[in-house]
């Protein structure tokens, strides 16, 4: 083991320090034909929500703190996720998703003593959360998944059904235009 001491710079009063070799990667191990790979963990996706049925899925909102903390101790409970379970989290088209991590497997997160989930500011800015407006969360119980939708995105989701709906139900009603009315009799 090598000793590290202190080198002292040309300022007086003011001490250089040496990196600890033990605790830098060694930057020539890959030339050397040695692989360093580091385990990365197995993040949450979308596609275990795969035929998913909607009375798989319950709703519910909730308000963010300050913090970046979510309480929403009902879909926590169906969830069965205590304080203390080990959770991993990842985005994806806006949306944040949580899951339980596999047993044995510490995740990168956790349920806190509180029974509140704490949401990484990192994560809150790539979807666009911010604190005040509540989010809109989905639990798919048997998947043990959360998506957190921010509200802004569901506000989105519903004006395009909501327009679709009112053009669906024009299109039944008005009469096409380029087809013959029934009631002029030069039709028949």
């Amino acid at each position: 083991m090598s000793r590290v001491s202190p080198v002292v710079s040309s300022r007086p009063g003011h001490v250089r320090e040496r990196l600890i070799g033990a605790l830098i990667p060694n930057a020539l191990a890959s030339r050397r034909g040695e692989d360093v790979s580091v385990p990365l963990p197995a993040l949450p996706t979308l596609s275990t929500l795969d035929n998913l049925s909607p009375a798989a899925l319950l709703v519910s909102t909730a308000r963010m703190d300050r913090s970046g903390r979510v309480h929403e101790r009902i879909l926590l409970r169906e969830l069965g996720w205590d304080p203390g379970r080990q959770l991993d989290m990842d985005t994806l088209h806006g949306l944040i998703l949580i899951a339980a991590a596999p047993a044995g497997q510490r995740g990168q997160h956790i349920v806190d003593h509180r029974g509140a989930i704490k949401i990484p500011a990192s994560l809150r800015r790539l979807c666009g959360i911010e604190y005040g407006p509540p989010v809109v969360l989905a639990a798919a119980v048997p998947d043990q998944v959360m998506v957190v939708h921010p509200s802004a995105t569901v506000a989105q989701l519903l004006a395009a059904h909501y327009t679709d709906l009112i053009r669906t139900s024009r299109a039944h009603t008005e009469p096409d235009p380029t087809e013959p009315d029934p009631a002029d009799g030069d039709a028949l």
